[in-house]
């Protein structure tokens, strides 16, 4: 797969509240599907293989794939979902959704599957998951709906960025995933490094890390390395002076004022860190980006 081809077709996308007598009997898709179980229970197999879905599942059926669905209990389901080819494509728009098994398709529907490029490494996504950091998924997933559905101007392009948006988080919890031996230290990383982001506008210790997260140093340090390939330490200093080199780009604020927001002491500890991150003095990134 090409990332830098990426132009994703959407074909369907909708909020589904279905009641406990829906079913869904053996299929295969033409294209890929993203469902989000939101409320209710279901048993899904894909490929022979049976999923228990509960709320917060996220089931990704590929093109091909043989799959059927059913409700477990007597609650009714609520499952948002897209349809959609990863680029756009001359008969894009003559596709369709299918509900047909393969042996009951015809010849000319049979010529209309995507490539699978989603089933290998590094872009490999599951069939069934739950997101270690859900609301931002679920928000685009839900703007993208709203996009589908309302048309407002401009809407396709919309569309494409939202599900860009949903691919990649998915594929960097997977990737993410993939470094770590169980999903509880992926989630722990996770905690670590929002706590981090959310603490870029001041100075961070690995003492205050470790208390704070139960985790003795050296692990915190080998787990956050092993995933993220920075310490937290450098994790942390890459936010900050990022943070610096867009106010200075970007604002007229004074240097002090920067450094102030961003937590450092003084002027000169902020400009020390600037200049061995970026490799100049703050004064002359602004002067070099500017002109």
């Amino acid at each position: 797969m090409h990332v830098d081809g990426l132009s994703p077709f959407v074909r369907v996308a909708m909020d589904s509240v279905l009641d406990a007598s829906w079913k869904l009997d053996e299929r295969v898709l033409w294209d890929y599907e993203l469902l989000y179980l939101m409320e209710g229970q279901l048993s899904v197999t894909v490929e022979g293989e049976v999923h228990h879905g509960s709320p917060g599942d996220y089931f990704f059926f590929k093109p091909g794939q043989r799959h059927s669905i059913r409700v477990i209990g007597e609650t009714r389901i609520r499952q948002p979902h897209v349809h959609f080819d990863l680029t756009a494509l001359p008969d894009s728009t003559e596709v369709g959704v299918s509900f047909k098994p393969l042996e009951q398709m015809n010849a000319k529907e049979r010529g209309w599957f995507r490539t699978n490029e989603l089933n290998d490494r590094p872009y490999y996504v599951p069939n069934r998951f739950r997101p270690i950091d859900p609301l931002p998924l679920e928000q685009a997933l839900f703007e993208l709906i709203r996009e589908f559905e309302t048309k407002p101007p401009f809407y396709e392009l919309r569309m494409k960025s939202c599900l860009l948006a949903i691919l990649s988080q998915i594929m960097r919890e997977q990737w993410w995933g993939s470094q770590t031996k169980n999903d509880g230290q992926l989630e722990m990383l996770a905690e670590v490094r929002s706590y981090i982001d959310h603490n870029a506008h001041r100075s961070v210790q690995l003492d205050e890390l470790a208390e704070r997260f139960h985790l003795s140093k050296f692990y915190i340090i080998h787990l956050f390395k092993q995933v993220f390939q920075l310490t937290p330490i450098q994790y942390h200093q890459r936010i900050r002076m990022e943070k610096a080199k867009n106010m200075i780009q970007y604002t007229f604020l004074p240097m002090q004022e920067i450094a102030e927001q961003l937590g450092y002491s003084t002027i000169h500890a902020f400009s020390r860190a600037f200049k061995t991150y970026a490799g100049c003095s703050p004064s002359d990134y602004r002067a070099a980006v500017s002109g």
